[in-house]
C-alpha cells in the first residue's frame, strides 16, 4: 500500500519501515525484489492469490484464507494497532459512542476498519451512516478532511497515522475502538523453499533487535500525544525568525557536509531562533555554545548569529569526526552526535562502554538511549571515566530534535507557507 510507512514522502530516515524489513529479506535470501503497490489490500490480495506477486504485505489487512483455494502461509504479526476515531475540532468530539448514531463516519475502504465500524455499529442501538473511500490512511485524503470540517469523524487504523498526525493539526484522536489490527506478511506457499527463507528471517528479525532498531528508528520519537501548540509556534517561527539565518544556516552547513534542515533543527532545540538565548547553565546564542568550546572554536562572540551558527555547526561535525573510531554508522552515529552536543564526548563513551558491559549493541541508538538514563546512578557512573550526567536530558534532548527535524522535513514538502521558507534548505541536501 502507498502509505507513509511504506513509501514516505515525510520521513527522512529512510525508505520507510516495511520497505527496509522487505530490503533485508531480499538481501537475506539473495534474490532480486520487484515491488509494486496496489490501490487497495483487497487487489493486492488477488494479485497474490492468482500469482501475480509471492508476498503481501499486509498492515492492518486480515483476510479470511478459507475463502480462498491459494495454498498461503501467514508470517508473524510485528505489529498490532487499534482502529481511532479522529474528529475535526471545528467539530464536537466524541463524548461517547451513541453520539455516533445519525452520524456520518468515514470509513476507508479497508477491510479491518469496515470490520470495526460493522462492530461497532451492531453495539449501537441506532446505526451511523458508513461513507467509504480509498483504501488505505493515506495523507492526501486526510489533509483534505484536515481543511474541511463538513466531516466530523474518520476511522483510521492508528499504526499508519501516527506518522502522518503531526501534520493534521486540525484532526485530534477522540477514541480507540476494536481489536487491534495485525501487521504480517502473506506468503504462497506454493513457491518452493520461500515458506522456510521466511521463517528463518523473521527468526532473525525478532531476536536480534532488528525490528525493535526500525521501529525505533522511525517512530521512536513521535510522542504519544502532539503538542500543537508546540507546533503551531515552530511553524510562526519558521515564518518569522528562519530567514534572517537561511544564508548563515546554507553556507556553515555546505562547510561542514551536515545537513540543511537537521543543523536547522538543532537550533531551534537549542535556542527557539533566539540569537540572545542564554541557559541556567550560561551557554549563549543561537547554538547554545559554552565559553569554553567558543575559544576552542576561535569565536569572538557567541551572540553573532553568523559565528555561533557557523560555530555549532564545525562543533557537530568535529563531534562526528571524532566517533570514527567508536563503529558507529548512519543516523545512529548523528544521534550520537547530537548527544555527544548536549552532555559532551566523553560521557558518550561511557555510554557505549556501559551498552557492552550490560550486553547492548554499542553502536545503535536505541541501546544507547536505554543506556544513557543509568549514568545518573552511580552503579554505573561509578564504573565509567567521566562520572555522572544527565542521562534522562540527553534522551530527551535528541528525541526533540529528530522530532522537529522530522517536522521541517514534512513541512518542506506538503503545500504551505513554511515550504517557501525549508525548501531551500531540503534542496540543498
Amino acid at each position: 500500500m502507498n502509505t507513509e510507512r511504506v513509501f514516505p514522502k515525510l520521513s527522512p530516515w529512510g525508505p520507510g519501515f516495511e520497505r527496509e524489513l522487505v530490503d533485508e529479506f531480499i538481501e537475506f535470501i539473495n534474490t532480486d525484489l520487484d515491488i509494486k503497490a496496489y490501490a487497495t489490500h483487497d487487489e493486492a490480495f488477488e494479485a497474490l492469490t492468482k500469482g501475480k506477486a509471492d508476498i503481501m504485505l499486509a498492515t492492518g489487512y486480515n483476510p479470511d484464507l478459507k475463502a480462498t483455494t491459494t495454498p498461503l502461509l501467514t508470517g508473524p504479526v510485528y505489529e498490532k494497532d487499534p482502529a481511532a476515531m479522529l474528529h475535526h475540532i471545528r467539530r464536537f468530539e466524541l463524548r461517547t459512542p451513541f453520539e455516533l448514531c445519525d452520524q456520518e463516519v468515514f470509513v476507508p475502504a479497508h477491510s479491518g476498519l469496515v470490520k470495526t465500524f460493522t462492530n461497532l455499529s451492531e453495539q449501537l442501538d441506532c446505526l451511523p451512516t458508513m461513507i467509504s473511500g480509498s483504501d488505505a490512511v493515506h495523507l492526501e485524503p486526510l489533509l483534505q478532511y484536515n481543511n474541511n470540517k463538513t466531516m466530523r469523524f474518520h476511522l483510521v487504523e492508528s499504526g499508519t497515522f501516527k506518522p502522518i498526525r503531526p501534520f493534521l493539526h486540525k484532526l485530534r484522536i477522540t477514541d480507540y475502538f476494536g481489536d487491534e489490527l495485525e501487521y504480517r506478511w502473506y506468503l504462497r506457499k506454493d513457491v518452493h523453499g520461500l515458506g522456510q527463507k521466511s521463517e528463518d528471517y523473521w527468526h532473525l528479525v525478532t531476536t536480534n533487535g532488528t525490528i525493535e532498531d526500525l521501529q525505533e528508528k522511525y517512530f521512536g520519537f513521535i510522542p504519544d500525544e502532539t503538542d500543537f501548540y508546540d507546533l503551531y509556534s515552530l511553524r510562526k517561527d519558521i515564518r518569522e525568525k528562519l530567514p534572517r539565518y537561511r544564508k548563515y544556516i546554507l553556507k556553515a552547513a555546505k562547510k561542514y557536509n551536515i545537513d540543511p534542515l537537521l543543523l536547522t533543527a538543532v537550533m531551534y532545540q537549542e535556542s527557539r531562533f533566539d540569537p540572545l538565548a542564554r541557559s541556567k547553565t550560561g551557554v549563549r546564542g543561537l547554538m547554545q555554545l559554552t565559553n569554553d568550546t567558543a575559544q576552542l572554536l576561535g569565536l569572538t562572540s557567541r551572540l553573532d548569529p553568523k559565528q555561533a551558527i557557523n560555530g555549532g555547526a564545525r562543533y557537530l561535525r568535529f563531534i562526528w569526526d571524532k566517533l570514527e573510531s567508536r563503529d558507529v554508522d548512519g543516523w545512529d552515529r548523528w544521534l550520537f552526535t547530537l548527544a555527544a552536543y548536549n552532555q559532551g564526548l566523553g560521557h558518550v563513551y561511557d555510554a557505549i562502554d556501559i551498552a557492552k558491559y550490560t550486553s547492548r549493541h554499542p553502536g545503535t541508538w536505541r541501546s544507547l538511549k536505554q543506556v544513557f538514563p543509568l549514568l545518573t546512578r552511580t552503579k554505573y557512573h561509578s564504573k565509567t571515566k567521566h562520572g555522572y550526567t544527565r542521562g534522562y536530558e540527553a534522551v530527551d534532548y535528541v528525541d526533540s530534535i529528530r522530532y522537529y527535524y522530522y517536522i521541517m522535513n514534512g513541512l518542506a514538502i506538503l503545500p504551505g507557507l513554511e515550504s517557501d521558507y525549508l525548501a531551500p534548505l531540503a534542496t540543498a541536501r
